[in-house]
């Protein structure tokens, strides 16, 4: 298996990025369907949706090099989806859903190896004893769910409008925006809520919208 990021050891030395001071790091917040990938999943992967020829080509160009830049520089990069692990029982034949597909998608795209995106750990009872940064779950709460785990995990204090304002969301429900907007949250794509929503759903999201300057 390979990742995108096989070819990258000597980027790292010639941009030489410098990671921000702790007051200034960001948290993002990515959605996985449609904003991660071109095309929506379905919440779940089986045959030929499972090879790495299907899944490199269903990755938005450019979502690597936002995400290598955003953890090189000391902010941290979340995945909030309503993929479920449970859809896996659909289906009968071998297959992938919830915080499997998705890293499995992204050991794709960085590396079987990679520790940048890792789902959360739970004990027998399914509680979470570790919070990772991949959090799927069909909580159909517009991810109030994923974004209860994320402040507890960065120590954020909901009621503090600093904390708030160092969440960057990334997602293309406008429902889910208009949430995070109104908790104080900032929208990595500053439109309208519409808008912002119906642009993270573009293929071109992460070469067009987002430039590599607005990570500073």
């Amino acid at each position: 298996m390979f990742g995108l990021f096989s070819n990258r050891k000597e980027k790292t030395a010639e941009s030489e990025i410098k990671p921000v001071p702790p007051e200034e790091r960001r948290i993002y917040v990515l959605d996985f369907d449609r904003t991660i990938t071109k095309k929506h999943t379905g919440a779940l992967a089986y045959g030929k949706e499972m090879t790495p020829k299907f899944i490199l080509r269903n990755i938005k160009k450019g979502f690597d090099d936002f995400v290598y830049k955003a953890v090189s520089q000391g902010h941290a990069v979340y995945i909030a989806s309503y993929n479920d692990d449970a859809n896996v029982d659909r289906v009968e034949v071998e297959a992938l859903s919830g915080h499997a597909l998705i890293k499995f998608y992204m050991d794709l795209v960085f590396g079987k190896d990679q520790t940048i995106f890792v789902p959360s750990e739970t004990n027998d009872a399914g509680k979470i004893i570790s919070a990772g940064n991949i959090i799927a779950l069909h909580s159909q709460d517009l991810k109030q769910y994923h974004f209860h785990i994320i402040v507890q995990k960065e120590k954020f204090d909901q009621d503090n409008p600093e904390d708030m304002k160092r969440v960057y969301l990334l997602d293309d429900e406008e429902e889910v925006v208009r949430f995070y907007m109104e908790k104080g949250c900032n929208i990595l794509i500053p439109f309208s809520v519409s808008r912002s929503a119906q642009t993270a759903a573009l293929s071109a999201l992460f070469t067009s919208y987002i430039p590599n300057s607005f990570i500073n």
